[in-house]
């Protein structure tokens, strides 16, 4: 009958180590498949007018806890520097995870041209909450 070999000292304190490394690995994949973003816009448009702008769509929350207060943060970029921004509550107070809600803010400018609409969400809790935003299909009025 054959003998396997002993573990000599140095292989034996190695596995402890390997448990852990392979413990760590686990938990970091676990951490990395987690999104970081909490919002979804499923659509959104951006009506421009000689007065200002009108944002307007609807907001998934795709993260695992409500998010209250939640406004819509919209900007109006012109030629040069000229910048419009304001922003207004979504529809929902509280947003709960997978819950959809509409929204709408009202863009006022003193410029002629509007070039584009951008798009942001925050809350008192969070300055900025990522979100995933997609193009809107193109500015309606320019």
């Amino acid at each position: 009958m054959a003998k396997w070999p002993r573990a000599t000292q140095n292989e034996v304190g190695m596995k402890p180590m390997y448990a852990w490394m392979g413990l760590m690995l686990t938990a970091a994949t676990g951490v990395a498949a987690q999104s970081p973003y909490h919002l979804k816009v499923l659509s959104w448009s951006c009506q421009v007018s000689p007065q200002g702008a009108i944002v307007r769509g609807t907001v998934t929350n795709i993260s695992t806890k409500p998010i209250s207060n939640l406004r819509a943060n919209a900007r109006v970029l012109g030629r040069g520097l000229r910048v419009s921004t304001n922003s207004a509550p979504v529809h929902t107070r509280t947003l709960q995870p997978g819950q959809t809600t509409s929204f709408s803010v009202r863009v006022r400018t003193n410029f002629d041209s509007q070039k584009r609409c951008e798009l942001g969400f925050r809350s008192p809790v969070l300055i900025q909450i990522a979100a995933l935003v997609p193009d809107p299909s193109k500015p309606e009025g320019l």
